[in-house]
């Protein structure tokens, strides 16, 4: 059986459609490491999934109990979360857009790549998993990546998160953990499991205390790209 590898957790999967190997293909794992889980996928994970997504195919559905299944074992083993979010790294830096869909995180991430070329690299447009590791926060690349498939296999660890509304003019204001939490929040996935929920509350106050926090109101310009690199990432272009 093929073995795959996410947020550094090595897995097997049985399935019922194609699409999910040739969805996470690019995470195929060819060492010696044994599986250290195995996640079998049935037609009532399906099921499950299409009472929250009626219109979408089985097949699609089917990739996605993969990654519930996969997530609900890296928050309880692993200490590491869904977050929705653009994460772009720079360097060895990880720096994560977050906003309600359709608000501009993808394009603010765009302006980061037009403006900074082959140092800016795309971890994730949508779904990656962040794991708290010795001490620091890590963003990882997931097969689950949005609408335009933007991902890399390859892990950045977290600088700053940058919540971002849209406005005229552009300004970026440090904000503090309460300010960020319900942002946090409501771009997760809220486990109904009593376990979960406590694992999951603990690890989100330990990254709003980890990690730097920002709000940005932008327009999409390249001046709110050069506004948001300078502050969070302390260079200055």
């Amino acid at each position: 059986m093929p073995k795959y590898k996410i947020a550094d957790v090595i897995f097997e999967t049985e399935h019922i459609y194609d699409y999910v190997p040739k969805e996470i293909k690019g995470y195929l794992y060819t060492e010696n490491a044994p599986a250290e889980l195995t996640i079998n996928l049935r037609q009532e994970d399906i099921d499950f999934e299409k009472n929250l997504a009626p219109d979408i195919e089985d097949k699609f559905l089917e990739s996605i109990a993969l990654y519930r299944k996969l997530c609900d074992y890296i928050l309880l083993n692993k200490q590491g979360l869904i977050f929705h979010c653009s994460a772009i790294a720079v360097g060895s830096n990880a720096y994560l857009f977050t906003a309600p869909s359709g608000t501009g995180k993808s394009t603010h991430a765009k302006l980061w790549r037009n403006l900074l070329g082959d140092r800016a690299v795309m971890i994730n447009d949508d779904k990656p998993i962040i794991r708290y590791i010795d001490g620091d926060f890590y963003v990882y690349g997931t097969p689950w990546d949005g609408k335009h498939h933007l991902s890399t296999n390859a892990r950045a660890k977290i600088k700053g998160i940058c919540r971002i509304a849209q406005a005229k003019d552009n300004k970026i204001v440090p904000i503090t953990p309460s300010e960020m939490l319900i942002t946090v929040l409501t771009q997760t996935a809220l486990p109904k499991d009593e376990k979960q929920a406590t694992e999951l509350f603990n690890l989100i106050d330990k990254l709003l205390g980890t990690v730097k926090l920002y709000h940005l109101d932008c327009n999409i310009s390249e001046d709110t790209a050069k506004l948001s690199y300078n502050t969070m990432t302390g260079d200055n272009l």
